[in-house]
């Protein structure tokens, strides 16, 4: 069902673009599925559902509506019909983030120059670097590096902030040995003062 709708993360948000040709019945039970999963996926994020090339009833709309308020604390949520072509610049913001769909296991690693959007959990032994920020929509337990360039503006984000080791820039931090937060407590890590900072978003 996942290969219905594809990311892109944009300046405010994220969009969910949906294959062409995708029927209404297929759309409706991926996004049931998705909601159903990772109901946390949107969260404190507006969601743009990119309509473009599929033709819906007013009534398929509302459904799809229904469906979307599953996902938990989303910020909100916009239908739009933006065509998205590599020579129309002003369709949809380009994304400067590769998003990774999976769960990170240990041994993997991702890598890329600009900013790093993983949508899962990054277990033990996994590590990211990114040349800009690194944001997790699930739990962060493996080993980190933002604006690993030297870019002190990067920062990490998650729903569960729990790494091995977190390093921003050329600054290196861990977290404490008895953090074992087993609830949704999203933080954000970022450097202010020659230090790194976490805190609640």
């Amino acid at each position: 069902m996942s290969s219905v709708f594809s990311f892109q993360a944009v300046s405010d948000g994220i969009v969910m673009n949906f294959r062409s040709g995708s029927t209404f019945g297929s759309i409706k039970e991926a996004i049931t599925l998705h909601a159903s999963q990772a109901s946390d996926f949107f969260n404190g994020v507006n969601l743009y559902l990119n309509l473009s090339g599929l033709e819906l009833a007013f009534e398929q709309l509302q459904t799809l509506m229904d469906i979307v308020q599953n996902y938990n604390r989303v910020n909100k949520i916009y239908f739009t019909a933006k065509e998205i072509k590599a020579e129309n610049k002003e369709a949809v913001p380009k994304s400067e983030a590769v998003i990774i769909n999976r769960t990170l296991r240990s041994g993997q690693m991702v890598k890329n120059q600009a900013n790093v959007v993983i949508v899962g959990d990054v277990n033990p032994g996994a590590e990211v670097i990114a040349g800009g920020d690194i944001i997790v929509f699930g739990r962060l337990r493996g080993v980190v590096h933002a604006g690993a360039g030297g870019n002190e503006a990067a920062q990490v984000a998650a729903l569960i902030l729990d790494p091995t080791q977190l390093r921003i820039a050329s600054l290196i931090a861990r977290s404490p040995d008895d953090n074992h937060n087993s609830g949704l407590n999203p933080e954000r890590a970022f450097i202010k003062n020659d230090s790194i900072m976490v805190e609640k978003i």
